[in-house]
């Protein structure tokens, strides 16, 4: 019991004694810490996003027409990390290209990068496309046809 009230005292002792970092003052100031963001500026931007964003969603709609153009749009939209304010436009425009994939393939002769694009483009938003040996002999299938 002793020898813990002893530790206790002792680790007091050190906390008291504790040296100060004595660091200079900061170059920057205090100045972001006050920080206030003008509450009409805040309603401006949100204004601006919400016309940006219905802006870039009439853009999805209109690209409907080329499933090409369609994906590489989703696709954009998905790498520039704002594909979740579009969740059900791009779900919807994605299930309506997968339901038509057969014909789509049988009807346009897509390049390399048009289909390894479909593919990766809907199997990232969990649609079950065929892989392996599957995709390969379809796109070989395809090559071979365009030549």
């Amino acid at each position: 019991m002793e020898i813990g009230a002893d530790l206790a005292a002792n680790t007091n002792q050190q906390n008291n004694s504790r040296r100060s970092g004595n660091f200079p003052p900061t170059l920057w100031g205090c100045s972001f810490a006050s920080f206030s963001f003008p509450q009409t500026e805040f309603e401006s931007y949100s204004r601006q996003v919400e016309e940006l964003k219905e802006n870039v969603k009439d853009m999805l709609m209109t690209s409907k027409a080329d499933p090409v153009q369609n994906i590489e749009f989703i696709n954009l939209l998905c790498r520039l990390g704002v594909s979740y304010h579009f969740d059900s436009e791009i779900e919807n425009n994605l299930t309506e290209i997968f339901d038509d994939l057969p014909n789509l393939l049988e009807k346009h002769d897509y390049d390399l990068y048009t289909l390894s694009l479909l593919f990766r483009v809907l199997r990232q938003h969990g649609f079950k496309m065929p892989c392996g040996e599957c995709i390969l002999l379809l796109l070989l299938l395809i090559v071979c046809i365009s030549y």
